[in-house]
């Protein structure tokens, strides 16, 4: 099922789209669903997750700083090995 909807765009996301069309040997429409559909994903994912975080924070689920900074030199260390 497809509908259409009517979409005003500014001047300069329109010539992104256009060159990002261009550079991908698609037309712009053809582009704008690419874009809509990953921002949308996007966008779902980071809502999701920031509301996960609310409940959390809601729920008094904290942890304490130490742990935190604990957590974060894990991560730094392990992504600087890595490399």
């Amino acid at each position: 099922m497809s509908s259409a909807t009517a979409l005003a765009v500014p001047a300069g996301i329109s010539r992104r789209i256009e060159r990002l069309a261009k550079d991908a040997g698609r037309t712009p429409a053809q582009m704008l669903k690419f874009v809509i559909r990953d921002g949308l994903e996007y966008t779902e994912y980071a809502v999701r997750e920031a509301n996960a975080g609310l409940a959390e924070l809601d729920a008094a689920k904290r942890i304490p700083l130490s742990q935190v900074r604990r957590r974060a030199e894990s991560r730094r260390r392990s992504g600087a090995a890595g490399r």
